[in-house]
């Protein structure tokens, strides 16, 4: 898995933003309805949200626990660590980025044309629905990139895989993969 690139994001959001222009003006002339996500996707796009924040929380919590609770110091209470948690969890962060990038994008897009339509529309409900997505795309895409940066080990740890229960590989070639993944 690779790390995200805040310039990758950008460039997502850059090149959605003219396809979404595109295809709203090819959806307008053919007088279709607007491609703009309804208000309610709002709280599904928030509880994703709060679910990648909170996982991201838990795990920097784990990850530093001086700048936990107090109770998290304590090694005999502590919760054994499970590695595969936090790839769970930067990958969701990577996902959420990725659709906030898409969705800031997008409606981006869609925000110039509607910007262009302010003196000639009666309602304005559509600009301000692209407002609110845009604005939640960013913050998805904030969000994701910093969750996705805490699931990292830290650099200055150089035992870090020796105190994981999944040490990783030692040797170039781990046991019992039976020669499948060797270019000999």
């Amino acid at each position: 898995m690779r790390y995200l690139n805040p310039w990758t994001l950008v460039v997502v959001a850059a090149v959605t933003a003219a396809v979404g222009w595109s295809i709203n003006h090819v959806v307008s002339g053919a007088q279709q309805s607007l491609l703009i996500l309804p208000w309610v996707s709002l709280v599904a796009e928030l509880g994703a949200g709060v679910v990648v924040g909170y996982l991201g929380l838990r795990l920097r919590v784990y990850r530093d626990p001086e700048k936990g609770a107090a109770r998290r110091t304590d090694p005999a209470r502590r919760k054994p660590y499970d590695p595969v948690w936090a790839v769970g969890t930067a990958a969701a962060a990577q996902a959420i980025a990725y659709y906030g990038a898409l969705c800031t994008g997008w409606h981006a897009g869609l925000l110039v044309d509607q910007v262009a339509l302010l003196a000639v529309r009666s309602t304005q409900q559509p600009l301000w629905q692209c407002v609110a997505q845009v604005a939640a795309g960013v913050v998805l895409m904030v969000l994701g990139w910093i969750v996705e940066k805490s699931c990292r080990l830290p650099p200055d740890d150089p035992d870090a895989e020796e105190e994981t229960p999944y040490p990783g590989r030692r040797d170039p070639y781990a046991t019992g993969e039976g020669g499948y993944a060797r270019h000999e």
